[in-house]
């Protein structure tokens, strides 16, 4: 069988001109007369990879097309809103042409992402916080944590998750480690062993793997 990852996005940060507060964005009455410059996320230079998992195998590519933008408001980022065309999933690990198209066709039926109905997963930040880690997470090189809420398939949960994020008056960089997804949160749970009785090792993992490079220029 196959397995299939995917999600969202992010970005936050500061170094060079702009730092964080502990508030996590939030804007104060100045910060909202005066929003800073937005930054659009690159497609052509963005990256999101996805990993999945059964018994003695995985499943490995990427999503292509990934469009969103980054706020900042005063000295802080604000927020910002992502989406993911799930209609580019692709797989990087089978090499035979006629099955790795049966892989990708799969993941975008309806035991997975139903892309004909929902072909976009969405990404919004509501707070972006300096140093610490979710979850105990301890992901080294990591400067900040993303929170915010992620819809697949027209459900929605919140995740937080750590990234490595530079910015000057240009650019902002993001990459993040490994985030870990319960797909089953989202309603994804062909071949789930907790979802399905009786599976025994002709199961899927339910935790998924998405990882991110993303590249933001200024608007």
């Amino acid at each position: 069988m196959k397995r299939k990852s995917l999600s969202i996005v992010l970005v936050a940060i500061a170094t060079g001109g702009l730092t964080f507060a502990g508030n996590g964005g939030d804007m104060n009455d100045e910060d909202e007369e005066n929003p800073g410059p937005a930054y659009g996320l690159t497609g052509s230079k963005s990256t999101l990879y996805w990993e999945g998992f059964k018994p003695g195998g995985m499943h490995h590519g990427t999503v292509e097309a990934v469009t969103g933008e980054a706020l900042t408001a005063g000295n802080e980022i604000t927020g910002g809103t992502f989406e993911i065309d799930l209609t580019t999933i692709r797989n990087d690990d089978i090499e035979n042409d006629g099955m790795r198209e049966r892989l990708v066709n799969h993941l975008k039926s309806k035991d997975f992402f139903y892309v004909e109905k929902y072909p976009r997963a969405y990404f919004k930040i509501t707070r972006v916080e300096p140093e610490g880690f979710p979850s105990g997470e301890t992901s080294r090189g990591s400067t900040h944590v993303v929170t915010g809420d992620l819809t697949i398939r027209d459900n929605t949960h919140e995740i937080s998750f750590s990234a490595e994020v530079a910015m000057d008056e240009q650019v902002i960089h993001a990459r993040t480690g490994e985030i870990k997804l319960n797909r089953t949160r989202w309603e994804v749970n062909h071949m789930s062993r907790s979802v399905f009785a009786g599976l025994k090792d002709n199961f899927i993992n339910d935790e998924m793997v998405v990882k991110l490079d993303l590249h933001f220029d200024r608007n």
